[in-house]
């Protein structure tokens, strides 16, 4: 595989690097490589849904990180999954489709960058997406050709039926239209999967099979990039025990995520100069924002015993999972073509509120039950506050770019964050005590939830984790702390682009792996110049 006569080079194959190489190799006269840290996307994990229980601590598909011990969290170090595989987190992830609010959007174009509103991002939220399953085709908001097929679960399982009663008896409506002109209420979730198969970033590539113009080179670590003066002409890979450059004619396309893409920008000199000199990198480019506002959606597992042996607890065995896992390969149907999370909330402070700030995930297995406890059939109600004020920083431990990166949150630091959660699972409680749910429900796992607020908050900070969506480490804006502009170019620096989800001023109001595939769409056009 030759190391040079590229236009393009991308750094990690997620949902961003996959819809950017696509995209730019559609002009047959700009040669892209495509580079990914991790493996292909062939194991039968990637695909089959329930393969995340696997891929969620699998070390060949995952970064496995661990944040700094969290003081608001009982000194606890929580885990991040990140996908190291092509495809990213979207080849690991629950495979849930949320395009986010509008007003996400729109709180952006008000800082300054007003390219990047909720009507200038809706086309290309259109365009990632086949809606055809979950839609009719008479809706012009929706998208019908794109790469990433949506559908609704396989199982409409009577637990998320009975969750999504319960809500309505709270005073939530149904809606099963997550991403239509409201995301208020509760339903089935839109997923990314189709025909019992995970439809991740990965399929953007399909469209370049065969192109002679687009190179993917897996199992590929980017350890620097390569820089004379302040123009980035290329980056480092270790090959036969050496490092070899890769030049880039046009730009180098950084697109490893809210991780790994500030880690390898300090690494490669552009950063906080004092931070970087205190581990004898050579500052380049003294750029304060490059690691700073890390932003994540904290969220609680609230864990109940089921009445009824309905749930998909056992196929969390060995032997009931292989038979799920074998029944799949060879029929594609059965439990395995469900990820477990079917029905969902969206929900704010008041009736009238359209910006939620709550989100909630019923999964109905049980991974992690009470320690000593057995439960043969449990579910759990995971609430996510969305909007938070606490901000993080990602600083490197060493020089050395095989080192895990120093990752801290600092969850709750902001009190307003501390009681928005304590709220967000009190109502949760009451959703949960509506009699649709309470006859499905034997026991509660996690009675602290339901107590007193003091008891609350004490269940909150021991058994409080992230939701894995880290965002805002390479912040965009047009201020002077922003680490990119508008059009996503390293300030200070040539022939550099970041695009991916680093680049939120805020997170977005639920997942965050459609609105990143149609950052990466923008920015594809963006950089082709149309």
């Amino acid at each position: 595989m030759k190391l040079s006569g590229y236009d393009y080079v991308i750094v990690g194959a997620g949902s961003a690097g996959c819809v950017l190489a696509a995209r730019l190799s559609e002009d047959p006269n700009v040669k892209v490589l495509l580079l990914e840290a991790g493996s292909p996307a062939s194991s039968i994990f990637v695909h089959m849904p329930a393969g995340i229980r696997v891929l969620y601590t699998s070390p060949k598909h995952n970064w496995q990180f661990w944040t700094e011990p969290q003081s608001g969290l009982n000194n606890r170090k929580i885990y991040i999954p990140r996908g190291k595989v092509v495809g990213g987190s979207s080849a690991i992830n629950s495979m849930i489709a949320i395009r986010g609010n509008p007003a996400d959007y729109d709180a952006w174009a008000a800082q300054g960058l007003p390219e990047w509103g909720y009507e200038s991002l809706r086309p290309y939220l259109r365009k990632i997406e086949d809606a055809s399953r979950v839609t009719s085709q008479h809706n012009q908001d929706r998208g019908y050709s794109g790469p990433i097929r949506l559908s609704y679960g396989t199982l409409q399982h009577p637990i998320s039926k009975a969750f999504i009663e319960s809500a309505k008896s709270a005073g939530l409506p149904e809606n099963n239209g997550f991403n239509g002109p409201s995301q208020i209420g509760a339903g089935f979730y839109e997923l990314t999967i189709a025909d019992g198969k995970r439809s991740g970033a990965f399929k953007f590539l399909d469209q370049g099979k065969g192109r002679s113009n687009l190179t993917i080179m897996a199992n590929c670590q980017v350890r620097r990039l390569a820089l004379e003066g302040t123009r980035v002409r290329g980056v480092v890979i270790e090959k036969g025990g050496r490092e070899v450059i890769i030049p880039a004619e046009r730009e180098v396309l950084l697109t490893s995520g809210a991780i790994c893409s500030p880690q390898l920008l300090m690494l490669s000199g552009i950063g906080p100069a004092e931070h970087l000199r205190s581990l004898g990198i050579k500052p380049v480019i003294d750029s304060a924002g490059v690691g700073s506002n890390l932003q994540d959606h904290l969220d609680c597992a609230i864990r109940l015993e089921a009445s009824q042996p309905i749930t998909l607890t056992p196929y969390l065995g060995l032997i009931r999972g292989g038979l799920a896992g074998a029944r799949y390969m060879f029929r594609g149907t059965g439990p395995a073509t469900s990820q477990g999370v079917e029905a969902g909330a969206f929900w704010g402070p008041d009736k009238h509120s359209q910006w939620p700030e709550w989100q909630a995930h019923l999964i109905v297995a049980l991974r992690n039950p009470p320690p000593g406890e057995r439960v043969p059939h449990g579910f759990g109600i995971r609430v996510c506050q969305l909007r938070p004020k606490s901000r993080g920083t990602l600083r490197l431990r060493s020089a050395n770019p095989l080192d895990m990166p120093a990752i801290d949150p600092r969850f709750l630091s902001d009190e307003s964050d501390f009681v928005s959660m304590q709220e967000g699972v009190r109502q949760m409680c009451d959703i949960i005590d509506q009699p649709a749910l309470q006859k499905l429900i034997k026991r509660k796992l996690d009675p602290d939830a339901f107590k007193s607020p003091e008891s609350r908050k004490k269940w909150i900070r021991a058994r409080a984790e992230t939701i894995y969506h880290p965002v805002g480490t390479c912040r965009m804006g047009e201020d002077r702390d922003a680490v990119v502009d508008g059009k996503l170019r390293v300030r200070g620096v040539d022939n550099l682009r970041v695009i991916d989800g680093s680049l939120m001023p805020t997170v977005v109001s639920g997942n965050t792996n459609l609105p990143i595939m149609a950052m990466a769409e923008k920015a594809a056009e963006l950089i082709a110049g149309k």
